[in-house]
Order: structure tokens, then C-alpha cells, then sequence
């Protein structure tokens, strides 16, 4: 869905900057969740292609404005081992003539000012038939997910195509001198009506990137549908996704309650969500590059963590965060789940590792007493001492003395 290999993650300081897009681990909503929990182990992936113009099917040729000639769109990969091997899409890693066709044909007409879009970008390149001239081998350039200063930090590293399967539409990438990394399980079920949270860097506006500048993949909820063969393709089986992905989620995981992966996002459908390729198709292209995905111990304590965050077991968690972090240094959220950690403690949401609710129903009390306490200060003052209110002792003549308890 995207040209490129740029994987980032999470962006921004972990407070100011960071977009509205970590989920909470206090979310009620299990995706959410989970989503938090796969973060870390989700990558952005961008190509970056270089030519110089476009010749069409007549002979025609359109030379590129500089500004146009390098292309650049993003799609998304995720950690199936700690040591650092990734799945992504092929077309993702190995974008065809018409995709960069596509891309540098849109660049053409937004840099001259022209109407554009990725429809007609699309039409011009059918109707056309163009190649690309004067193309240089694609770059690639992958960056996990980070917040804070672990985004701050990132620059991104250049991945090895270790297999690519182009009928599944599915890749795996080998990101060098990763020990602990996150990563992610495998679940092959594929069962209809299975909620399942989407993780990408999708976005329809190619430029949108550069504004948006985060290092943080959306999260787009759904079901699993049916699963089979395509219409047009029966070789190819795929499962169909009501999650409304976009272009450059290609390549993230789908993923389940318990934060396992279901399957690849590949496709945008023109009616609505999108289609995946089930765990089954992953794993067979997984065995032919000889790798076997596993979680590995930085994802096991950065679950552990979220499981006590969710139980408001807080100092707990922050024990599991200092873990994960001893584990892999690099990781892309625990430091700023422990700023957010200090975020409840402030906020005064637990008391000494108490419920939330029990804190809040304490200090419900001591405002209720406190305000009492004053009405009453107040009530008092206003029987003894208003003119002609209440009692015997507030019917004095202007001129009546107090009595000092010593004079007789």
C-alpha cells in the first residue's frame, strides 16, 4: 500500500509531543490494550526511490521537476523474533514500476500546481502505461515505534530482504545487532466475528508524514469476516477485515485481545475495510526464510507490566518497566509508560497501591467533612451573634455589655 521502508514508532517528548494515539492502559477496551502492548514490536517502514522521469506506452517521456524525482511513501513491518527479523508486505519493500509510476506522477502534479490526486494518479498511470526513467536502487529505512526520548533518539537503520513471497504479498526483513527486541506472537485462528485491532503508519495524503511527524502507528478497530480464496486470484487465500485501513498499513499486524498476531494487513478495499493474510500464509513464508517467531522476555515483562497497570498495581508495574528497559534499552515506550505512572501518582488516582476507587471515595470524604465543618463554623456565628435570630442571648439592647466571667 505504500512505497517505502521507513518504520518509526511513537514520536515526541513524552508529554508535549506525543500525538493522540498511545492508547491507555486503563482503556476499558481490550484492543486498546493490546494495542499498547504491540506498539513496541511495530515498525515503520519507508522506500524511498529515486528516478528522473516517466515514459509512456506512445514513447512520450515526462521529465520529473528535481523537487518530484525522489519518492518516498511509507508502510509497516512488526517483530516476530527479539534478534530482529520483521514481516511486512512485499510490495511494501518492492514496489512495482506502477506504484512508483503512481507516486512520482502525483509529485508531478502537486509541485506544479496542478489538480491531483491518488485516483487520478492511479487513472493517468492505466491509461498510460508508463515506466520510470533513470531509476536508482530503492533505499530502505526502518524505525520502531518510540516515544519520548527513545524518539528522540531513533534514527533508523537500513534492513536486509531476507524472503519475499510476491503471490502472498508477504516479506521478511532482518534488522542487524537486535538482542531482546520486542516481537510478537502468532495465533492462526481465523475464526469470523474475532475483534481485532489494526496497527499502521497508513495515511491516503503522501505528504501528511512530514506534518504529522510521529513515530506512533494508528490503531483502527474491527472483526474478522470470512476467509478464502480471491475472486480474481484463487490461489491466494486471504481473510477480509471490516478495519478501515489505509494506504501504508500494508504490512502491520492485525491483532487479537491478548495482543497475538492474525494476520498481515495487505489491502484497502475500494467497498470498505481491508484484507489480511491469515497467521497460516505468514508462517509458511517464515519457513522458508528458516525462522521461527517467538515473543522473547522484553515482551513477556512489558506484558506483565500492563497487566499490573490494569490491576493499579503501580509500583509493580514500574518494577516490570525497569525490567523491560534492563532487557532492551532501546524499547520504544516503557520509559514513557513510567512518566505516565507518575502521572497517576500525582493525579493522586491510587493511593499507596490501593484501588483507584477507594483513593477517590477517601478524598470524597475528607472534602465532604471539611466542608461540613465550616457550614457549621458558619451556622454557629449566625445563631450567636445575628440581631434577632434564634434565642434569648441575640435579643440584647443596642447598649448591653458583656459581662467579663470575672466581674461580680
Amino acid at each position: 500500500m505504500a512505497l517505502g521502508v521507513t518504520v518509526t514508532g511513537v514520536t515526541g517528548d513524552a508529554r508535549a509531543d506525543i500525538p493522540a494515539g498511545v492508547p491507555d492502559a486503563l482503556s476499558p477496551q481490550p484492543l486498546d490494550r493490546a494495542a499498547l502492548l504491540a506498539m513496541p514490536a511495530v515498525w515503520r517502514v519507508e522506500v524511498t526511490a529515486r528516478l528522473t522521469g516517466l515514459r509512456t506506452k506512445d514513447g512520450t517521456v515526462i521529465n520529473l521537476p528535481p523537487r518530484a524525482r525522489s519518492v518516498s511513501r511509507e508502510g509497516t513491518a512488526f517483530g516476530v523474533t527479539p534478534d530482529g527479523y520483521l514481516v511486512t508486505a512485499t510490495h511494501v519493500v518492492q514496489p512495482s514500476a506502477n506504484e512508483l509510476s503512481e507516486a512520482a506522477y502525483f509529485q508531478y502534479l502537486a509541485f506544479a500546481g496542478k489538480p491531483h490526486s491518488a485516483a487520478l494518479a492511479a487513472q493517468w498511470v492505466k491509461d498510460n502505461e508508463p515506466v520510470p526513467v533513470g531509476l536508482q536502487p530503492v533505499e530502505r529505512i526502518v524505525r520502531p515505534t518510540a516515544a519520548g526520548e527513545a524518539a528522540k533518539a531513533n534514527r533508523g537503520v537500513a534492513p536486509t530482504v531476507v524472503e519475499t513471497d510476491e503471490m502472498r504479498d508477504i516479506a521478511v526483513l532482518k534488522v542487524p545487532n537486535l538482542v531482546n527486541a520486542p516481537s510478537l506472537g502468532l495465533d492462526r485462528g481465523v475464526d469470523s466475528g474475532t475483534p481485532i485491532a489494526t496497527l499502521g503508519f497508513g495515511d491516503d495524503d503522501p505528504f501528511a508524514e512530514p506534518q504529522r511527524g510521529a513515530l506512533v502507528p494508528a490503531v483502527r478497530l474491527g472483526v474478522m469476516e470470512r476467509t478464502g480464496e480471491l475472486e480474481n486470484n484463487p490461489l491466494r487465500i486471504m481473510t477480509f477485515i471490516s478495519n478501515e485501513v489505509q494506504r501504508g498499513d500494508s504490512g502491520g499486524p492485525a491483532i487479537d485481545r491478548n495482543g497475538r498476531v492474525r494476520g498481515v494487513v495487505l489491502i484497502k478495499r475500494a467497498a470498505g475495510g481491508g484484507a489480511m493474510a491469515p497467521t497460516d500464509e505468514l508462517l509458511r513464508v517464515l519457513d522458508r526464510a528458516n525462522v521461527r517467531g517467538w515473543e522473547g522476555r522484553t515482551q513477556y515483562t512489558y506484558r506483565e507490566a500492563l497487566e499490573r497497570v490494569s490491576r493499579f498495581d503501580l509500583e509493580g508495574a514500574r518494577t516490570d518497566l525497569r525490567r523491560t528497559l534492563a532487557s532492551y534499552p532501546a524499547h520504544g515506550l516503557a520509559a514513557y509508560e513510567i512518566e505516565r505512572l507518575d502521572d497517576l501518582k500525582s493525579a493522586r488516582l491510587a493511593i499507596a497501591g490501593e484501588p483507584w476507587y477507594r483513593g477517590g471515595l477517601v478524598a470524597a470524604g475528607i472534602t465532604a467533612l471539611l466542608v461540613a465543618g465550616v457550614l457549621a463554623v458558619l451556622l454557629w456565628k449566625a445563631v450567636n451573634r445575628s440581631p434577632g435570630v434564634l434565642g434569648p442571648r441575640d435579643r440584647k439592647a443596642p447598649f448591653d455589655r458583656e459581662t467579663d466571667a470575672d466581674d461580680d
